[in-house]
C-alpha cells in the first residue's frame, strides 16, 4: 500500500489522521509491528513517521530501480506505543 498526501494538503493533519487509522485497524488486528520504507533523501517523510514513534531500522542500498539515491530505510513501529500515545492524549 501506498500512503500519500499531495504537498498542497500537508500540514493539515490528514496524514496523521491516515496513518492512525492505520495503525488502529492493526491494533484491532492483533498486528504488534508495523514497517515501511522511505527514500533515504526524503526527509519530510522521514520527520514525519519519526514523529509518529517509528524508528530508522535499516537500510536497504539500491531498492528503487528508476529514482535517485535508490535507497531506502526501512522504519518500523511497535503498535503498542501506538496504543499508549493514543491515551495518553
Amino acid at each position: 500500500m501506498t500512503l500519500g498526501v499531495l504537498a498542497p494538503y500537508r500540514g493539515l493533519g490528514i496524514g496523521t489522521r491516515l496513518l492512525n487509522h492505520v495503525l488502529d485497524l492493526c491494533l484491532k488486528q492483533n498486528i504488534q509491528e508495523i514497517y515501511l520504507h522511505v527514500q533515504t533523501n526524503n526527509d519530510d517523510a522521514i520527520n514525519f513517521y519519526k514523529k509518529l514513534g517509528f524508528e530508522i531500522t535499516e537500510t536497504i542500498k539500491n531498492y528503487y530501480t528508476n529514482i535517485d539515491p535508490p535507497d531506502c530505510f526501512v522504519l518500523t513501529k511497535l503498535i503498542t506505543t501506538h496504543l499508549k500515545r493514543t491515551n495518553n492524549s
